[in-house]
């Protein structure tokens, strides 16, 4: 019984070692993404494809301090006008920011890829949304 308790209590220290910086975005701090670097998910609660990547985003998360980048959520439902002032038209839909530059995000919906897309630069690559489209404007 020891045995067991103390494998509990070695699980919930490992466990409450990986904090979660998921940040959430509402119309109040939107222009937060303007500056540094971020990943931003777009999505609704009701929404299944939203709720399948939810794990995976939620994991990712846990990375932000190791890439040095923030990774944010929109509850469109909750911001619904920041929907249309990021031109979101399908949920899930992911950006990466830099420094105000805007970037739709089209690889695969798993952690190691979002790592990848940011570790390797490949956001680089991709074609940055129109100025008459960056929701600054």
């Amino acid at each position: 019984m020891k045995y067991i308790l103390l494998t509990y209590l070695l699980c919930l220290a490992v466990a409450g070692t990986t904090h979660a910086k998921l940040v959430q975005i509402t119309e109040d701090n939107w222009r937060d993404v303007l500056t540094g670097e971020w990943m931003v998910e777009f999505f609704a609660p009701w929404c299944p494809a939203c709720r399948a990547l939810q794990p995976a985003w939620q994991e990712f998360s846990t990375w932000s301090e190791d890439l040095e980048i923030n990774v944010a959520q929109v509850d469109v439902t909750t911001s619904p006008g920041l929907s249309g002032r990021f031109m979101v038209t399908a949920l899930p839909t992911i950006f990466h920011v830099k420094n105000g530059i805007f970037r739709q995000y089209r690889g695969a919906r798993d952690k190691d890829s979002f790592i990848v897309y940011i570790e390797d630069k490949k956001w680089q690559a991709v074609e940055p949304v129109s100025d008459w489209k960056a929701p600054d404007s």
